[in-house]
């Protein structure tokens, strides 16, 4: 009886162990599974890394046509307000002139 004992605990060790183990494989083949969805879906699909590349070089390209943009324009902006300074400046002194021509009596 005590063969039978032993022999039946074994029993239920084994089982125990065959079924932690059949456990652990589902949770390995389940996550095995997602992770590889995953990589599909996210790394190499639609919205994925190689696509991802593609948008990165077109956005460096538009940044960079931006900045020479911005950079022409700034350019224009300092022409144009030096010949803005200068303009006003030609006024003041046709409006000097004007006054002054004014305030003198026309000679006689």
């Amino acid at each position: 009886m005590a063969a039978t004992e032993d022999e039946l605990a074994k029993q239920r060790v084994q089982e125990a162990i065959w079924t932690w183990t059949g456990r652990m494989i589902v949770l390995l083949v389940v996550f095995g599974f997602g992770f590889f969805a995953a990589f599909l879906l996210w790394g190499a699909g639609i919205t994925g890394a190689p696509v991802l590349r593609q948008r990165v070089e077109q956005m460096d390209a538009q940044i960079n046509d931006l900045k020479k943009q911005r950079q022409d324009i700034d350019g224009q902006k300092v022409v144009c307000q030096g010949r803005l300074d200068q303009c006003q400046t030609d006024l003041q002194k046709a409006r000097a002139a004007q006054s002054a021509g004014q305030q003198q009596p026309p000679p006689q």
